[in-house]
């Protein structure tokens, strides 16, 4: 938006040189990108947002001068003298899109002599950037420019009919616009017409069919209120814009329609020697009334970090047109002016007592008080989670929660039934994730489509389950692993050991469709069941092409933030040297791992430090029915160095309990 200081000084006599001005508009939060010298006269080039269309004009401008400077602001008085016929009797317009149109009115010029127009007018476009055409193009834009309302000069005599139709374009209309192009038209589009055809795009751009030339001597002078979003879509799908669009895209001030159309008569009948006819037509709505927001004082100064008593804060929004109609103890009534369209709220008037108070007068807190806050629970334990498995080499995966529908249904650990979705993204991923691995084991297949082999990956998501009223939520740790089920069990054991929950839980016997029989287990923390791990089937690799079939684990997350104890204890390191012991054991293939781990245990006595699994085996050397249990028991004690002996006693003991408990054949 080019402004021209001259002509500021006709609504605001100030004595700031241009530099001054640029220098002190930022204050009232206008950017001022560029001053030039045009002539005599000094342009400005400013920054107008898109939510400020008042700062689309001079007299906008100007009235923000006025209130950084404390001088009045003129607004020029509009004597306007009619005479003749009234305009109704030998013209009329029918509205027949009022939606689109909420306002439209029309007078009529007559006996006008188009010709150049006067110096001092042609100086006004020209500091602004516009190029003087005639008398009656030139007042036209003289007034766009002088308060933002967009107004089009019609020849009369070359309108069809002699009158105007407001409507909606026909599919496929073609107009002939003033730069010579020719636009077909849509039904959304809203258009100016004769009797017979488009004129004018309405609120874009006019006809060429009827634009002022030298032969006019009729004027029919339009001023109207089109709805923005209509004219923005119009003026992008043709391709065409203009300062009446720009405008008219960003909504104009409502009540500016009767000044801009009474500004310009008289300017023609003052410049172009013509006769007004008497009245206006006006068709569609007025404008509505002006709304009046409350203001709290209290919490205009709360919010601004200053103390303005409420007689101040009226004082600096009269200026900017805001007026108080009514007051209490507690808040000032502030009736909002049209040109002003954008505040709606409490916080925008509080927003324009302090750009009238000044930005440099809000005093800024330059200590920022730092206070820590304690993550929650569930965020230090997914962190932990999360950087413990990165450094056991797995890679963190974060997949889509959308699936086929007959993988969902095949993946139903947690809970029966799934979950479609009414619009899906995709036709073939319908359904909500009933369990992570489906997305792991299709990452996997991706890596060794990529000749990525021996994948290691997790993640830490939601799974969702069919409740009554929709989807319901679960969090899960989902494990995949090429090196087998040991592999992921010795990640599952660091990451509950690391949660201080390690003796908490248990392996059981799972029997799962989708992992192999003999190589699945359930975990159970407690007495609560909480997860599974095993080994993928045969089928279901091959359900994802894949050439293996790696290990998995899921376990549900939410049980292991609510019981885990996140808080690290401090252990002093050992003084003394550990002594394991490995043991072999053929046991019947019913006694699951979890109970030998637990006896073991228990037999060693007081100086073993851990139990761990080695190995299972079953083959030729082993009795049908039966299976070979490899493990190693760690001792230690705190005050001394065990010996060789004392180990080798306390492993008689196990061996000895293997024997009684589960009848078991101790290997060599």
């Amino acid at each position: 938006m080019n402004v021209s200081c001259e002509w500021l000084r006709e609504y605001c006599d100030f004595a700031l040189s241009p530099e001054e001005l640029a220098a002190a508009l930022p204050e009232l939060g206008l950017e001022v990108d560029s001053v030039e010298s045009v002539g005599a006269d000094t342009a400005l080039e400013l920054e107008i947002t898109a939510n400020r269309p008042d700062l689309l004009s001079m007299i906008g401008v100007a009235r923000e001068i006025a209130a950084l400077t404390g001088l009045p602001l003129r607004i020029p008085d509009v004597a306007l003298e009619c005479a003749g016929d009234d305009v109704a009797v030998l013209t009329s317009v029918e509205l027949a899109a009022p939606d689109l149109c909420p306002r439209y009115t029309a007078r009529l010029v007559t006996g006008i002599t188009v010709g150049p127009s006067p110096a001092w007018l042609a100086r006004r476009l020209e500091a602004v950037g516009l190029r003087p055409v005639n008398n009656i193009v030139d007042i036209t834009n003289f007034v766009l420019m002088e308060c933002g309302q967009p107004l089009h000069a019609f020849d009369f005599d070359r309108l069809r009919g002699g009158r105007i139709v407001v409507r909606r374009a026909k599919p496929g209309e073609p107009v002939t616009v003033i730069d010579g192009s020719v636009h077909k038209l849509t039904n959304e589009m809203l258009v100016i017409a004769d009797a017979e055809a488009p004129t004018a795009v309405a609120g874009v751009m006019g006809g060429l069919e009827t634009e002022i030339s030298d032969a006019t001597t009729n004027v029919l002078l339009e001023s109207a209120a089109f709805l923005s979003t209509n004219i923005r879509r119009t003026s992008a799908a043709l391709g065409l814009s203009s300062d009446s669009s720009y405008r008219f895209e960003r909504s104009i001030d409502p009540r500016g329609v009767d000044w801009g159309s009474e500004r310009a008569a008289a300017l023609i009948a003052e410049l172009a020697g013509g006769s007004v006819c008497r009245g206006m037509i006006d068709v569609g709505r007025g404008p509505e009334p002006e709304r009046t927001i409350s203001l709290r004082p209290a919490r205009a100064s709360a919010v601004l970090g200053v103390d303005i008593p409420a007689e101040q804060q009226a004082a600096l929004l009269e200026p900017l047109g805001f007026e108080v109609v009514a007051e209490t103890a507690d808040a000032l009534d502030v009736r909002v002016p049209s040109f002003r369209q954008e505040v709606r709220r409490e916080i925008d008037v509080i927003s324009e007592v302090a750009r009238a108070h000044g930005y440099s007068n809000v005093p800024q807190e330059t200590h920022m008080p730092v206070r820590a806050v304690p993550g929650q629970k569930i965020d230090v334990v997914s962190d932990r989670v999360r950087g413990l498995c990165v450094g056991l080499g797995y890679n963190e995966a974060c997949t889509s929660s959308f699936i086929a529908a007959g993988v969902a249904e095949r993946f139903q650990h947690w809970s029966p039934g799934v979950h479609l979705i009414r619009n899906p993204v995709s036709r073939e991923e319908p359904a909500l994730r009933t369990s992570l691995i489906p997305q792991l084991l299709a990452a996997k297949r991706t890596h060794l489509n990529k000749g990525v082999s021996g994948s290691a990956l997790f993640e830490i998501s939601r799974v969702y389950e069919v409740g009554s009223d929709g989807p319901s939520e679960r969090t899960c740790l989902t494990l995949l692993d090429d090196d087998g089920f040991g592999s992921v069990r010795g990640a599952l054991d660091e990451v509950l050991a690391r949660l201080g929950l390690a003796g908490e839980v248990s392996y059981a016997e799972y029997a799962d469709a989708n992992l192999a029989a003999g190589q699945s287990a359930r975990l159970t923390l407690g007495d609560r069941p909480f997860g599974f791990a095993g080994v993928i089937t045969g089928d279901l690799a091959a359900v994802f092409d894949l050439r293996t079939t790696p290990a998995v684990a899921e376990l549900d997350f939410d049980v292991l933030v609510e019981l885990a104890e996140p808080v690290r204890r401090h252990q002093p390191l050992p003084r003394f040297p550990a002594v394991r012991r490995d043991l072999c054991v053929v046991v019947d293939e019913g006694v699951p791992w979890a109970d030998v781990c637990a006896r073991a245990g228990e037999a060693a006595g007081e100086l073993a430090e851990s139990v761990a699994f080695l190995s299972e085996y079953r083959g030729e050397q082993i009795e049908r029915g039966k299976k070979a249990l490899a493990f190693t028991v760690t001792y230690r004690a705190g005050d001394r160095t065990l010996t060789g002996e004392e180990a080798d006693g306390a492993m008689a003991a196990v061996a000895g309990a293997m024997q009684a408990e589960f009848g078991a054949t101790v290997r060599a």
